[in-house]
């Protein structure tokens, strides 16, 4: 019983450090892989406001969330995060003008966004655009998007 008791807390001392090492590579994709164009914060100053080359990530989550779930929706929470995931996966590998799920302006002001073939693998994608996700999309106020 004793060496049951101690495999499955190895077992699971394993496992969340498995998890905590995934969030740890997805943080560190985000600042080697996005973090060069999408700031995590709006820029405080004009002189920062200048120097974006992108969105910050916040405000395109909110575009992509909101606009796939009034199109698609309303989804469920789950349902909502494939999607979203789905999205993704194809705009940053094939983004256009016709996809993007954004304002005008923005795309007058930053352009769209490049292909990231090349850049960004499949595999650093199923790590990083989940944790993207949970971390970046809006949340519902009273059930309604901000």
């Amino acid at each position: 019983m004793k060496k049951v008791f101690t495999l499955l807390i190895f077992t699971a001392l394993g496992f969340n450090t498995l998890i905590a090492k995934e969030i740890r590579s997805a943080e560190i994709l985000f600042a080697k892989k996005c973090a060069m164009c999408h700031t995590v914060l709006k820029p405080k100053n004009k002189a920062a406001k200048k120097r974006m080359v992108a969105p910050p990530i916040t405000k395109a989550m909110k575009s992509v969330v909101i606009t796939i779930d009034a199109l698609e929706g309303p989804l469920k929470d789950d349902e909502l995060k494939e999607q979203t995931l789905v999205f993704l996966q194809d705009y940053i590998y094939n983004p256009s003008k016709k996809k993007a799920d954004c304002e005008g302006s923005v795309i007058k002001k930053f352009g769209v966004m490049p292909s990231l073939k090349g850049f960004i693998s499949q595999k650093e994608l199923d790590v990083l655009l989940p944790w993207v996700y949970e971390s970046f999309k809006p949340k519902k106020v009273n059930g309604e998007w901000p």
